[in-house]
């Protein structure tokens, strides 16, 4: 038997569809060789994919944390080989964070590990309800202004 969400635990059935997606993710990561990616990283990623090289400050302001919080994060992933600083040619005494080549290479991964996930639900919903459950997503996640237009 199938278990449902009332309405009032649509929360938390996108929470858990979250945490799977990023378990399933994590684990097909570490079997390519990318272990140890936690939600922190993710947020810095995502964001240095999006808009590139950043300042820690605004990596912060962006992922709504602390500058010395940030500077951790940035500290752990240079560690991991997965950033590396640079020097902000507009500023020559600010750093810039950006991919490392193994960053890189982890970006490359991540689409294709992306994909292994995608094929999993797929397998488990079928392409048509995973499809059709992606673009109510991002019905719902779009800007209201957006709606009418699409």
């Amino acid at each position: 038997m199938a278990v449902g969400y009332d309405k009032h635990e649509l929360g938390m059935a996108l929470l858990l569809a979250l945490e799977d997606f990023q378990r399933r993710l994590d684990a097909e990561l570490a079997r390519n060789g990318f272990p140890g990616i936690r939600r922190r990283h993710r947020m810095v990623f995502r964001h240095i994919a999006t808009h590139g090289p950043s300042r820690s400050v605004d990596l912060a302001g962006a992922v709504g944390i602390r500058s010395q919080s940030m500077m951790k994060i940035v500290h752990e992933l240079e560690e991991l080989g997965w950033v590396k600083r640079r020097v902000d040619p507009a500023d020559s005494r600010a750093k810039l964070i950006a991919f490392s080549p193994q960053g890189e290479q982890l970006l490359a991964q991540l689409d294709v590990s992306t994909q292994v996930v995608w094929e999993q639900y797929a397998k488990q919903l079928g392409v048509e309800a995973l499809d059709t459950l992606l673009e109510s997503l991002r019905l719902m996640v779009s800007p209201p202004h957006c709606k009418g237009n699409q």
